[in-house]
């Protein structure tokens, strides 16, 4: 991209509950999930990756009316430092880290809260190689994790099958929640999947711990896949098809692979959220250009032209 121009990627954010002791608790929606975010100290809503070279964290927060914009950053100490060159000159200069610091990234995130709370909220997210949609989803679900220790009631249900305990009172038990991020798909995807020739489909579950496959330990099970093959006659509506058994499966599948011939004959492989069905490539995207001054690939406070330039797209829906 052109210092000058900006990829907003659309998403619809909802809030899944889960709990270890029941399988369906209830969800809380958007506007209560951050409105939980809120209470955690900005300092504190951070989170650490890769063993502490990389962390996440939010840098800049505003709530006005229905609309949130938060400014997400990353620090990673892992990036090789920046070499600059003016190769005409043999000039050469590389700008050195210190120990402590890592090499920082920001993107801004705008959240149209729903009309009807029951509703998915509308997202758009500054497109950064390195801090995509799913970084962003662990990091507010880090934030939304810590809110349970400044307001655990709020993380509290009562049971649905009416227990009671020893005094009488209502038994409860203990929820989680988490934010889900669902892209837009783009007409391109679905048009390349009903037109094109889809040559094979997998559906991969990955296991949070492996499994042993020798005695030793050495060799172990990461994950499993399964192979579906498809009847070599045009069908109609392939693009359909084929999410309504992500849906299906997604549960004991958690993503898909997807290898296909477009129709104008380009060999093309994506890997798919069966949660979502969305392919990050096939996400609904639109390029912002034409800024009067080169933007930044990191900020601290929002960049004030960008975001509305962001809420303008917001509007246009309206």
């Amino acid at each position: 991209m052109k210092k000058t121009e900006r990829l907003v990627y659309y998403y619809d954010l909802s809030i899944h509950a889960e709990s270890r002791t029941f399988k369906a608790p209830k969800p809380i929606y958007v506007k209560k999930a951050f409105q939980l975010m809120e209470l955690v100290p900005m300092e504190k809503r951070l989170k650490e990756a890769s063993k502490g070279r990389e962390q996440f964290y939010i840098s800049d927060w505003k709530w006005e009316g229905d609309i949130i914009s938060i400014l997400v950053n990353k620090s990673d100490k892992g990036i090789s430092d920046p070499v600059f060159t003016i190769p005409q000159k043999k000039q050469r200069r590389t700008a050195e880290k210190q120990e402590e610091e890592g090499q920082d990234f920001s993107v801004h995130i705008v959240v149209q809260l729903p009309q009807d709370d029951q509703q998915a909220a509308l997202v758009l997210i500054e497109n950064c190689v390195g801090l995509g949609v799913y970084a962003v989803q662990r990091l507010l679900n880090q934030i939304l994790h810590d809110a349970k220790q400044l307001k655990p009631l709020d993380y509290e249900q009562f049971h649905p099958d009416g227990a009671v305990d020893d005094k009488g009172k209502s038994k409860k038990y203990n929820v989680d929640f988490k934010c889900e991020f669902e892209g837009h798909i783009s007409d391109d995807l679905k048009y390349d999947l009903d037109n094109g020739k889809i040559q094979s489909i997998e559906l991969i579950t990955e296991k949070e711990k492996y499994t042993n496959i020798d005695e030793d330990g050495y060799i172990q099970e990461k994950c499993k896949t399964l192979v579906l093959t498809l009847k070599d006659e045009g069908v109609k509506g392939k693009f359909n098809k084929i999410k309504n058994v992500f849906i299906k499966k997604k549960d004991d599948y958690s993503r898909a692979r997807i290898k296909f011939k477009t129709p104008t004959g380009v060999d093309r492989t994506v890997v798919m959220d069966t949660n979502d069905v969305s392919a990050q490539g096939y996400v609904k995207k639109e390029k912002l250009d034409d800024f009067e001054f080169d933007l930044k690939s990191s900020y601290d406070k929002f960049c004030d032209a960008l975001l509305e330039r962001m809420k303008d797209l917001l509007r246009s829906r309206e």
